[in-house]
């Protein structure tokens, strides 16, 4: 390492007792880096005759809302169209982290809430809207049912109608964005949590079991409303649009596949137009302020 810095000319870890941590040439380094071993990997990989070493490798971010619906579509065409393909899906802990995780070279692509509030550091990014996420209250099926409940949502319920209304929440975090939270502190209540647990997987089950209402997405209130849970729109949080975001600049052939292959699936057209250009082969500049991708880019 001490060579590596001299020959870079630059002091690349702050060294403090047993530990070390990157210094801001380090961080510069860091993206850099993970995309040539990335390369690295992939120039193997078109000579290599072990199928192990020869599947292409995406990573993706990901905001846990928009896991599922769009996203979850777009994945399953582009494995469907690319099978040898394997895709490493991380967590983005929050939409302002999209920008330091695609300099990092953590992932290429980022799924998330559109448009991006991140200032001039997203001006570099191309976006692509997938589609929309709306947020559902999903209450414990009704005592003495005798089946499930048809998956059709009840009338809109706003924020302010959940005024002592215990809910199984996650813990504290942006639901979807901050734009969320804003919301619901500018109508008053805040959200009564009655329990507050790490997995998605988890509320809906305990929802279910009638611990306590709980907020989910429309995939997720669907398939809970199958199981006898009622279900309505939180009013003012419907409509949110989730997509992608990624650097044209650095993408790698497989990146730019998968953003091609998401816009020609976002079209819903069998004869799509032609991919943006920060997707096609070579890369492009993204508008100023990561505008929606589309064939001007």
């Amino acid at each position: 390492m001490h060579a590596l810095e001299k020959e870079l000319g630059a002091v690349l870890f702050h060294r403090t007792g047993r530990g070390m941590t990157l210094t801001s040439a380090g961080h510069g380094l860091l993206g850099p880096a993970r995309r040539i071993l990335r390369e690295t990997r992939q120039a193997e990989a078109a000579v290599s005759a072990d199928p192990r070493r020869s599947a292409p490798r995406l990573d993706i971010a990901v905001l846990p809302p928009a896991l599922n619906g769009p996203l979850a579509e777009v994945l399953a065409a582009f494995l469907r169209a690319n099978p040898g393909t394997v895709v490493h899906v991380h967590e983005l802990g929050s939409e302002q982290e999209a920008v330091d995780v695609l300099a990092s070279g953590t992932a290429e692509i980022v799924a998330t809430r559109l448009p991006l509030d991140i200032g001039r550091a997203g001006d570099r990014l191309a976006t692509l809207p997938l589609g929309t996420y709306d947020v559902y209250v999903a209450h414990p099926p009704a005592a003495g049912e005798g089946g499930p409940a048809p998956a059709r949502p009840g009338p809109p319920v706003g924020v302010t109608e959940l005024h002592d209304v215990p809910l199984v929440l996650m813990p504290p975090r942006p639901i979807l964005s901050a734009g969320m939270e804003a919301l619901i502190e500018e109508s008053g209540p805040q959200l009564v949590p009655r329990a507050v647990v790490g997995q998605q997987e988890t509320r809906t089950a305990w929802m279910l079991e009638g611990i306590a209402a709980t907020l989910l997405g429309a995939r997720r209130a669907a398939e809970a409303a199958r199981c006898g849970a009622r279900f309505a729109p939180l009013r003012g949080v419907t409509g949110l649009t989730v997509g992608l975001a990624w650097d044209p600049r650095t993408a790698s052939p497989v990146a730019r596949l998968f953003a091609a292959a998401a816009y020609a699936a976002a079209t819903r057209s069998p004869a799509a137009p032609a991919p943006p250009a920060s997707a096609a082969p070579g890369g492009g500049p993204a508008r100023p302020g990561g505008t929606p991708a589309d064939p001007g880019i």
